[in-house]
């Protein structure tokens, strides 16, 4: 099962329950470790349009976070960047089927539609990681809010005495103190987090790949594209598979072996993406963004909410419009 982390759907739990369980087994195996020190919506602040009317790069949410060990936190995927630095701790990171360690200043960054996931490795330690979201950064050869052609990119800090790290706490600072004019401030700082980041990132992402490899990736991930823009239609696996201009087996092989994912699972998540930024920035009813993301039947679509939220939609709007606290 899936899940788009939603950090109010999935983190809250209130420290009553955490104490009175703890205290009713104190032989408890493990307590759930899972816990943000830091939230900042900061999309808001700022957006300036170059000459050709396109958006600058957008901070969309820095946070202060951890994680316990695997299973808090159920793999997921966002439409935007990700950046992660890790503070402390050890782990893994899940993503494409395969298992990569992490550890204390370890520097990390997720493109736009990974499925992936990071958790402690001991039961009792967590893993503490600052995280920063990126939305519309456009980079010339890459897709929309990617860094990089192969999905993440890892790079180690041998201590916290870095570029990346500095920026970071800087950033904090700014949002916490709110000092005059303090969104200039953040978002020069961020600018700079940013260029930094792109800096390190390897250009060639595909050395040692096939050409036939290359292709099938160009062809399939104009496929994810235009799954993301006709998610609302009625799209079939017939239907993506002439847009990949392969016949249907190939392509549900292709595309599982290279996304992993299959076609249609991927259309199920795109569409409950939507649906979760519906139900949190608009009045219309369940019924309603059921129809608006491509599910006509109401029911169905509660259902499959259900299955891969873990809540239904109706209690997922209520914790993250903050209806659950009234």
């Amino acid at each position: 099962m899936y899940i788009d982390t939603d950090w109010r759907a999935v983190y809250t739990k209130s420290e009553n329950q955490k104490e009175s369980k703890t205290a009713r087994n104190p032989r408890a195996a493990h307590v759930h470790m899972a816990h943000f020190y830091n939230y900042y919506y900061v999309g808001d602040l700022n957006l300036v349009s170059d000459d050709l009317g396109r958006s600058a790069p957008l901070l969309l949410t820095f946070s202060k976070a951890q994680n316990g060990p695997k299973g808090e936190v159920l793999p997921h995927f966002h439409s935007y960047l990700e950046l992660f630095y890790f503070e402390s701790g050890a782990g893994i990171f899940e993503c494409r089927d395969k298992q990569y360690p992490i550890k204390a200043n370890d520097f990390l960054a997720v493109d736009s539609k990974q499925l992936h996931v990071q958790y402690s490795e001991k039961q009792n330690v967590p893993l503490v990681y600052y995280c920063i979201a990126v939305d519309n950064l456009h980079l010339s050869g890459r897709n929309v809010n990617c860094l990089t052609n192969r999905g993440f990119f890892l790079h180690s800090f041998e201590n916290k005495n870095n570029l990346i790290y500095r920026n970071i706490l800087r950033l904090l600072d700014e949002l916490r103190e709110r000092r005059f004019s303090y969104a200039i401030k953040v978002n020069a700082i961020f600018c700079e987090l940013l260029t930094d980041t792109v800096r390190m990132v390897p250009q060639s992402d595909f050395e040692g790949i096939s050409e036939r490899t290359l292709n099938n990736y160009n062809f399939l991930n104009k496929v994810k594209n235009y799954i993301f823009e006709h998610y609302a239609e009625d799209l079939t696996l017939d239907d993506l598979a002439k847009i990949s201009y392969m016949n249907k087996s190939y392509f549900l092989h292709q595309f599982k072996k290279l996304f992993n994912i299959s076609p249609m699972r991927y259309l199920t998540l795109v569409r409950i993406e939507q649906s979760k930024l519906l139900l949190s920035s608009t009045d219309h009813s369940i019924t309603q963004i059921s129809s608006m993301v491509g599910i006509n039947n109401p029911v169905y679509f509660t259902e499959i909410f259900t299955k891969v939220i873990g809540i239904p939609p109706s209690m997922y709007r209520k914790i993250v419009t903050g209806q659950n606290d009234k």
